[in-house]
């Protein structure tokens, strides 16, 4: 457990390093699935350390480099898309993350290649092979935005040793994990029905991509979460760490050696952000800042428990929190993760563009028609899908 006066401190640490990775499928100038190898014109993805392959070899992957601002991360992702478009010849980015229409049958869909058959990198593809066969290739189609924020590193050496430091993003990322309803109904930009459901987002619900079964974590230390889920790997239910499809992930060094010794934990990593359609670099700017408040936030409350019995309620509100239609109870759950964050504010003293962000997403939440989901909605049913995205991809 951590002191009082100490997450007092934690939580008034402003400063660190922002990073962003994004997913896009490459699509035809028809708005079909390119079926190309990755363009030579954008490096070699083995090694090029801001555009890289995902799932596919159709699905591109933009990384930006650290940096020390909110204010300095979108420019970076400006500069690599532009690259990217650029270097893509007759094809363009899909801007959405619920993949295009009309795909190729499921066995077609080209996964990433690393190598050939005999070399060590190889092994990425053969991981591939392995997802698509559990999984099945279209759902590894769905692309988001993965957000990673770390707080400076001085400043938590100061009030931690190595050993609590890698304990506080533990349990921050319990935490985070706890209420996730709010950033998967705040980021939802995916609309689909689906078996007669309507998600508002169709990558975060039900009917998306996560795990075959409930994995349930022990989130007390570091030595008792990596204990636990070398557990759960052991058991063959996931094959290695990086089968964990959790929408938080806290990220370092050493991990897959599961030795908390060993581990060094360096940042938080949130996965929930859909690509949004509406924003040129696939992201309103505001969001980035209700993402580091909501960290912020979260950083204060790592004292509080994430049993196994809250774990499963918090992935239940998520799976509610991506559906169209919202129940009563979680609108209010919403409205609280709200207002904890405006009071949270008034003594954060964090510039006014955190004010402003959270208004914005407050905004949203009170008038529905302003929401990503039913903004994309209604704009479907003035042309359609696939005419509004692949408009949206080729601007």
């Amino acid at each position: 457990m951590f002191q009082h006066v100490v997450l007092k401190q934690l939580q008034n640490i402003a400063d660190g390093k922002f990073g962003l990775e994004r997913e896009n499928l490459r699509v035809t100038a028809s708005g079909r699935l390119a079926m190309t190898p990755h363009p030579k014109s954008l490096g070699d993805k083995c090694c090029n350390p801001e555009i890289t392959t995902d799932f596919s070899e159709s699905q591109i992957e933009i990384v930006s480099p650290a940096v020390s601002s909110v204010e300095a991360l979108l420019p970076e992702i400006s500069r690599i898309n532009a690259k990217v478009k650029k270097g893509l010849e007759d094809e363009y980015l899909w801007m959405q993350s619920v993949p295009p229409c009309h795909l190729p049958p499921e066995d077609k869909i080209p996964l990433a290649q690393f190598g050939v058959p005999g070399d060590v990198i190889y092994e990425k593809t053969e991981y591939r092979m392995y997802l698509a066969a559990k999984y099945g290739s279209y759902k590894q189609l769905y692309s988001g935005i993965h957000f990673n924020f770390s707080f400076d590193e001085d400043q938590l050496n100061e009030l931690l040793s190595l050993e609590q430091r890698n304990d506080f993003y533990i349990r921050l990322m319990a935490q985070a994990l706890k209420y996730r309803y709010f950033l998967t109904f705040t980021l939802a930009a995916s609309p689909k029905t689906i078996n007669g459901t309507t998600y508002r987002s169709a990558r975060l619900g039900k009917e998306g991509y996560h795990n075959t079964q409930p994995i349930l974590l022990d989130y007390s230390d570091t030595a008792s979460y990596l204990c636990s889920l070398k557990k759960v790997i052991d058991s063959g239910v996931i094959e290695g760490s990086r089968e964990l499809y959790e929408l938080v992930r806290a990220k370092g060094t050493n991990m897959d050696e599961f030795n908390s010794l060993k581990a060094e934990i360096n940042r938080i990593e949130l996965r929930l952000p859909d690509l949004n359609p509406f924003y040129p670099d696939g992201i309103n700017p505001a969001d980035l800042y209700v993402m580091h408040l909501y960290i912020k936030w979260c950083s204060g409350l790592i004292n509080d428990s994430y049993t196994d019995e809250e774990q499963l309620i918090a992935s239940q509100l998520s799976f509610e929190a991506s559906e169209l239609d919202l129940t009563v109870a979680v609108e209010h759950k919403i409205k609280a993760i709200f207002d904890a964050l405006f009071v949270y504010l008034e003594n954060a003293g964090l510039p006014s563009i955190y004010h402003q962000s959270l208004l914005e997403a407050y905004d949203r939440f009170l008038y529905p028609k302003k929401r990503y989901a039913e903004k994309l909605l209604h704009a479907y049913s003035e042309s359609s899908f696939e005419q509004f995205n692949l408009e949206h991809s080729i601007k």
